[in-house]
């Protein structure tokens, strides 16, 4: 029930603010405007807004070397590096003192299915075998100054299965179904996705909703995720799809390598319109002649720092489809709220109001008739006791 009306109180908040843009939470003074696209949009958990709850079904896909059982506690522990440290950037950068770890993202859109980008698990050379990859629910700042170490058991699950994956991009171009894989004779981008069943049903987190068709280009999007393995970001505005392609779509989100698989939010209905799968640079290392991009080796080079494009610049950060993986995703209780209030908010016609009825059996069948509560036109008699 309570899952239930989470649910519902997000439906009235999408309906409700007409915009949701100015749903956002406020921006804390601890954030650094440095440019990605435009300015840096994006916040930790406790400042976001209207996504904040969806978050919650946002889960962090780390390596069984970097998140540890601790046989004695049951808990999981992180090893911890900052992000300043492990990409030798330099002061200043944001989020810089914080911790990283995961490789990619994802998000429950099933009981026990999670989706997230094709190259972040094997026959990929760039992602994990489905058996090494622990995918942890709730990596996340609740407060300023925070510095996630460790999980509860219950938040962290393993891949049972991959059930479906395809990657299309410069020479990766495979499709698998159920662990069997065929390669394509296709050449250039395009869908980059994978869906995977944990090895149980996840408990106290509801599935999100996926649109069934495509984006338009020009839709405001948000996005939710793990830049370069930091506790999740998100952004709630500052971006819109920028180009319609085959199996994919353009757009200028503040994404970052860490953010594959990340889900794509349509800022208009709050579904699932894609599924983060490329981008163009992320960290930029002065060197002689030319700047170095995105080195394997970072400290072979001076300081870092994170990349600028304009609001309009850059090759833009891809995102495959939904409608590409959709026929293998159910329907969730999610998905048929956003529908039904959409439908209201269509059509202008007000949902049909609930009230209290009694259930009537009898011989001409049954009937149903509106309770109506009434107070006894009595008045209160005064009494006396006696002690």
């Amino acid at each position: 029930m309570k899952r239930a009306l989470t649910i519902l109180t997000l439906m009235s908040l999408l309906l409700g603010s007409g915009s949701l843009l100015r749903a956002g939470g406020p921006r804390g003074s601890d954030l650094v405007d440095v440019s990605y696209y435009g300015e840096n949009d994006l916040v930790d958990l406790y400042q976001a807004g209207i996504l904040r709850k969806f978050a919650a079904s946002s889960v962090a896909l780390f390596s069984d070397r970097v998140v540890i059982k601790d046989e004695a506690t049951g808990a999981y522990n992180l090893k911890t590096i900052s992000l300043k440290d492990k990409m030798n950037l330099q002061p200043g950068q944001p989020f810089g003192d914080q911790t990283v770890g995961a490789f990619c993202s994802g998000a429950l859109v099933g009981p026990d299915l999670v989706l997230t980008a094709g190259h972040c698990f094997a026959p990929d050379e760039r992602g994990g075998p489905c058996e090494r990859v622990k995918l942890v629910f709730g990596y996340a700042l609740n407060r300023a100054g925070e510095t996630p170490s460790s999980f509860p058991a219950a938040d962290v699950y393993s891949c049972k299965q991959i059930v479906a994956q395809k990657v299309q991009d410069d020479g990766h171009n495979f499709t698998c179904r159920n662990g069997s894989c065929t390669d394509e004779a296709i050449t250039g981008d395009g869908a980059d996705y994978a869906l995977v069943r944990l090895d149980r049903k996840v408990k106290g987190r509801y599935p999100l909703a996926i649109s069934r068709t495509n984006i338009a280009g020009g839709a405001e999007v948000g996005v939710i995720g793990y830049p370069t393995g930091l506790p999740v970001k998100v952004q709630e505005k500052g971006a819109s799809v920028r180009e319609l392609k085959n199996g994919y779509f353009t757009t200028n989100l503040d994404t970052f390598r860490g953010n594959s698989g990340s889900p794509v939010f349509n800022m208009k209905t709050l579904k699932i319109e894609g599924v983060v799968s490329r981008g163009g640079t992320d960290y930029v290392y002065d060197s002689t002649p030319t700047a170095v991009n995105d080195p394997r080796r970072p400290y072979n080079y001076s300081p870092g720092r994170a990349n600028y494009y304009p609001q309009d610049g850059g090759r833009g950060e891809d995102a495959t489809f939904i409608t590409e993986i959709q026929a293998l995703i159910p329907v969730t209780e999610a998905e048929r709220s956003i529908d039904s209030m959409l439908k209201v908010r269509s059509t202008g016609k007000q949902a049909p109001k609930v009230v209290p009825a009694i259930y009537i059996p009898g011989a001409e069948g049954p009937s149903v008739q509106p309770a109506i509560y009434t107070v006894p036109d009595v008045q209160p008699v005064p009494a006396t006791i006696s002690i």
